[in-house]
């Protein structure tokens, strides 16, 4: 445990990074988890979608404190120690009775412990304890060794209640992630080579055992099933299972060279690659004669064997055949990997020692000094790596950088362009979003965004109905059809423009979202001159938001549109009382008051938006006036000639000043 906090002490500040915002922040399911049905079947796209344990968890974290990140940090520091406690007491089961014992001999503790502590601070594990949201992966890992563990216990001393523990832990488990669903096979995996010998006897001797844990795969069946679209639809993406095959001989060799050389750590691989067998064939041949490796020692050495088929076991729903739809590869995926192959190297190294030093007490000796110093070295590089690495999840945008550096793809610009254009540097993360298009369909949404903000209306409709067009089930479709709405607006494409607020309301959004799409709706049928229809709309609208400037003012316009403007001025009115820093809101409530002849009040207003815009000779003007219908003619003349000087052009303006002016010579 020292060990574990020494090296993920620097990791609590760290920030919310990539998925972290959808699973916490914009997650409504995780706020109020009383209505424990959106945990177990939310409406909403997130991470932890179909995983409700995890959901329960990130709701307890949010119920404590909100959005400060580092009560998260300390829940999936706390879980990772759990799962390296678990792994060492897995562990020391296992070479208790196995025929591992004659190698280890007294120093099963030793193995089991070593084992665990490398594995715990090992670098590559740093995704699944720094990066918040893959506590689906690291709580997951805990009740796949929990069940592991607790079936271990329950065939060696046939206790019923051990059987429970293990089939609720398998449960568990499969309410995390969907990768637990090789936890049966794995316990069937162990009890075949450590426990009963063969699968026949370990079949014949658990067989109740196996029947619950296999009865834990209908909770997983069921609550994929009740997932969203893009969720239930599970493993779907343009790559073929073949292509998918090459990808991960080239991610599974480098996750080897990860587990013993922890460098250059990326968190995000991309999609796969349109790869043929020509461009991985000496790596697709490492891969496959690892695994007849693995086949050949479970015949004929299978307590060796053991560690290669944990390997591709726990590998396998990510990294076989069955193509994933958001990454190629992941280093999180190495979580339960990892745990064979550490203990095969302490293992094969204390038989090492054993047979260099069986000829004499020295050297017996010195082989014991070499092995913890060699124990230690690894330790400290090993946590070294880690605080290293925890410094780079401090900044998403850091993040994302050493990921374009170390591994580049389109994903990885889209996610760096991104991050930029939450820093605020928009060229910069239009200059990333541009490199990442067409390979990453998910950059037109953040570069439609930039190119709205710089009013660039038809390229932002351009790239914003490519993202939509090109991924309909993300769930940032609905707010890429709020930004083309209005884009659309701007560009007076009024029909086009309500068909995206309709489509808004047609998915089931959220009470924002529905606003929002009310709003720009009656925009657009302001902007065609439908104001019955737009002024239905704004009332609508007002009436969820009875404050907002936005609402009233169109509501006022529309009333105007239909020559109600007494019905108008209340609106107008209240939008000025609620923007008192508005000059246009000012000179909006001055023009309506004026025109059903409030003059005094229709003064003030007008006052009011002369002092916020003194360079507007509308709003002069429009005080001139008021100031007139008062009889206040010398200070009307006086902002009228103000008028005349900010905008000479303005014949309005000279004519409303040669009134003024004959009327104070009368």
């Amino acid at each position: 445990m020292v060990m574990v906090l020494t090296a993920y002490a620097n990791s609590l500040d760290g920030s919310f990074v990539v998925d972290d915002v959808a699973t916490i922040t914009d997650n409504t399911s995780i706020h109020d988890w009383h209505h424990l049905r959106d945990l177990v079947a939310s409406s909403q796209e997130t991470p932890v979608t179909s995983r409700p344990v995890v959901a329960l968890t990130f709701a307890a974290n949010y119920t404590l404190g909100g959005e400060t990140v580092r009560g998260y940090h300390v829940v999936n520091v706390a879980i990772h120690v759990a799962v390296a406690l678990l792994l060492f007491a897995v562990m020391r089961e296992l070479l208790a009775q196995s025929r591992l014992r004659s190698l280890v001999g007294t120093r099963l503790t030793a193995v089991a412990f070593t084992s665990a502590a490398l594995w715990a601070v090992h670098p590559v594990n740093t995704e699944a304890v720094d990066y918040v949201t893959q506590r689906t992966e690291s709580l997951m890992g805990f009740f796949y060794l929990a069940t592991l563990y607790t079936s271990v216990r329950a065939m060696s001393r046939a206790n019923g209640w051990w059987t429970v523990t293990a089939v609720v832990c398998c449960a568990s488990g499969m309410a995390c992630k969907e990768s637990m669903v090789t936890a049966p096979l794995a316990v069937l995996l162990v009890d075949a080579v450590f426990v009963s010998e063969s699968v026949t006897a370990a079949l014949r001797a658990h067989w109740r055992l196996y029947v619950g844990l296999v009865a834990t795969w209908l909770i997983l069946g069921v609550l994929v099933s009740l997932a969203p679209p893009l969720r239930s639809a599970g493993f779907v993406t343009f790559a073929n299972s073949w292509t998918y095959l090459l990808n991960q001989s080239v991610m599974i060799v480098r996750y080897l060279r990860l587990a013993i050389w922890p460098t250059s750590l990326v968190v995000n691989y991309g999609w796969p690659q349109p790869l043929t067998l020509a461009d991985v064939w000496p790596k697709a041949v490492v891969v496959s004669g690892l695994l007849g490796v693995t086949i050949v020692g479970l015949w004929r050495r299978p307590a060796v064997g053991f560690v290669g088929a944990w390997f591709f076991l726990t590998l396998a729903p990510t990294s076989s055949i069955m193509p994933i739809a958001s990454e190629v590869g992941a280093e999180r995926r190495m979580y339960l990997p990892l745990m064979a192959l550490l203990p095969l190297l302490v293992i094969g190294s204390v038989a090492l020692w054993d047979r260099m030093s069986a000829q004499s007490q020295s050297r017996r000796a010195f082989a014991r000094r070499f092995g913890w110093w060699t124990v230690a070295a690894l330790s400290i590089l090993f946590i070294a790596g880690t605080v290293r690495r925890n410094r780079e999840y401090r900044s998403a945008l850091t993040l994302a950088q050493s990921t374009v550096d170390r591994w580049p793809s389109s994903v990885g610009e889209q996610v760096l362009g991104t991050e930029w254009l939450l820093a605020g540097n928009k060229p910069e993360a239009r200059r990333h979003l541009e490199r990442a298009v067409p390979g990453a369909p998910r950059a037109y949404y953040s570069l439609g965004l930039v190119e709205f903000d710089a009013e660039e209306w038809a390229a932002a409709i351009r790239d914003l109905r490519t993202f939509i067009d090109l991924q309909p089930l993300l769930l940032e479709v609905r707010s890429a059809r709020l930004y083309l709405a209005q884009a659309l607006e701007r560009e007076s494409q009024w029909p086009d423009a309500i068909e995206q607020c309709r489509l808004v309301l047609s998915m089931n959004p959220t009470r924002d979202d529905a606003l929002d799409a009310q709003l720009f709706w009656a925009q657009a049928l302001r902007g065609e001159g439908n104001y019955e229809a737009a002024r239905a709309r704004y009332q609508m609208y007002v009436q969820q938001r009875p404050d907002d400037v936005r609402g009233a003012t169109g509501l006022g316009i529309s009333l105007v549109g239909l020559n109600r403007p007494s019905d108008a001025v209340p609106w107008f009115v209240r939008a000025a009382n609620v923007s008192p820093t508005d000059g246009a809101v000012q000179k909006n409530a001055a023009m309506a008051l004026e025109e059903v002849g409030r003059f005094d009040e229709a003064a003030k207003y007008a006052s009011r938006a002369v002092t916020l815009r003194p360079n507007d000779a509308e709003s002069r003007d429009i005080w001139a006036q008021a100031l007139v219908r008062q009889g206040q003619i010398a200070a009307a003349i006086q902002q009228l000639e103000m008028a005349v000087g900010l905008d000479p052009a303005a014949l309005d303006i000279r004519a409303h000043l040669d009134q003024a002016r004959r009327a104070a010579g009368r």
